[in-house]
């Protein structure tokens, strides 16, 4: 009986500590992307579209909807729907390279779509100091001009290569002080 309690509490406590596993991408080789950073970049004059962007959780978007071409309306006003629904789902993995499409104050657009047919890409707003991903309050975002369901992501922030850091020229300098009578 007392081994059996053992064997429990053993295959209890690895399942525990397995859970806890960390993640295969190695967070030490990004940062979170600040407005201060942000700033740094435009300030050293590198253009945000060409700074490589990444997502720190998984993003999937669902949308349900019918194509156009199978509705038909028949001469008494019937309609009926020749293939039923149509179901999109797109799922953005963790750290996914994206690249920024559109910024404004406190906003970025981001894609991650390697078709290049996006042109808006998903919206990230400025909270805190942080950029996240832009939801409504029923957990929507418009996508390619679609209104989407957020099935997982919401509180995606952006992170960067800590490569980055590394093109900006930061200059730290101390004062010693001014006296009066010019020395």
């Amino acid at each position: 009986m007392m081994l059996i309690k053992r064997i429990i509490t053993g295959v209890v406590l690895l399942a525990g500590l397995s859970a806890c596993a960390p993640s295969t991408v190695p967070f030490t080789n990004f940062t979170v992307f600040t407005e201060e950073l942000r700033r740094d970049l435009e300030g050293a004059g590198i253009a945000l579209d060409k700074v490589q962007f990444y997502n720190d959780k998984p993003i999937t978007i669902k949308r349900e909807g019918v194509n156009p071409n199978d509705i038909n309306v028949s001469s008494e006003g019937k309609i009926s729907i020749q293939n039923g629904k149509s179901v999109q789902t797109i799922n953005v993995r963790p750290f996914t390279p994206g690249v920024v499409l559109g910024t404004g104050a406190g906003t970025m657009n981001v894609s991650w779509d390697d078709t290049q047919q996006d042109e808006r890409g998903m919206r990230f707003n400025l909270n805190g100091n942080q950029y996240y991903i832009s939801t409504t309050e029923d957990a929507k975002i418009d996508y390619k001009g679609y209104l989407f369901d957020v099935q997982s992501g919401i509180g995606s922030r952006l992170f960067v290569s800590k490569d980055i850091l590394n093109q900006i020229n930061r200059k730290n300098e101390t004062l010693k002080g001014r006296r009066v009578g010019g020395q």
